[in-house]
C-alpha cells in the first residue's frame, strides 16, 4: 500500500486531517492536548472516533477558539454525551454527533444475524465471520 511509518509529531505537523481511531490507554489518554493541537497546521481538522479520553477537551476548546487548528469534529466525549452547556458547544467550528451509529435498528439487525452465524458457525466447525482474538 505504500504506507510508511511516521513518528506521531511529524503526523501532526504534516496533516491535514488528523483522525483519532486508538484505545484509551494509559499510553493514550490525553495524546490529543496542547501540545499536539500546538504542532497541527493552522488549516488541519481534528476528528475524533475513538474514545473521549483521548483528548483534552480544555486543550481543544482553545485550540479551536484561538484558531490555533481550524476545525473539529467528535463522535466521543467526556463525558457522552455532553451537557448543553458545554464550552465546546458554544464554538461554530466544531461538530459533535452522538456516539450511537449501532443503535440504528438496521444495524443491530445485522449485528445480531453475524453473532447468531458465528454462533452456528463454531457449533459447525466452520471460520468465524469476525473473530476477535
Amino acid at each position: 500500500m505504500g504506507a510508511i511509518y511516521t513518528p506521531f509529531e511529524d503526523l501532526l505537523k504534516q496533516s491535514d486531517f488528523v483522525v483519532a481511531m486508538c484505545n484509551l490507554s494509559e499510553e493514550t489518554r490525553g495524546i490529543f492536548n496542547k501540545k499536539a493541537f500546538g504542532l497541527m497546521k493552522p488549516s488541519a481538522v481534528f476528528i475524533n472516533t475513538s474514545r473521549g479520553g483521548v483528548v483534552n477537551q480544555d486543550d481543544l476548546y482553545d485550540a479551536l477558539k484561538s484558531g490555533q487548528i481550524r476545525a473539529a469534529g467528535l463522535d466521543v466525549t467526556v463525558p457522552e454525551p455532553l451537557p448543553k452547556d458545554h464550552k465546546l458547544t458554544t464554538l461554530p467550528n466544531i461538530a459533535i454527533f452522538p456516539h450511537v451509529a449501532s443503535a440504528e435498528v438496521s444495524v443491530r439487525i445485522l449485528m445480531a444475524e453475524m453473532a447468531a452465524n458465528n454462533i452456528l458457525n463454531t457449533f459447525n466447525g466452520k471460520p468465524l465471520i469476525s473473530p476477535v482474538y
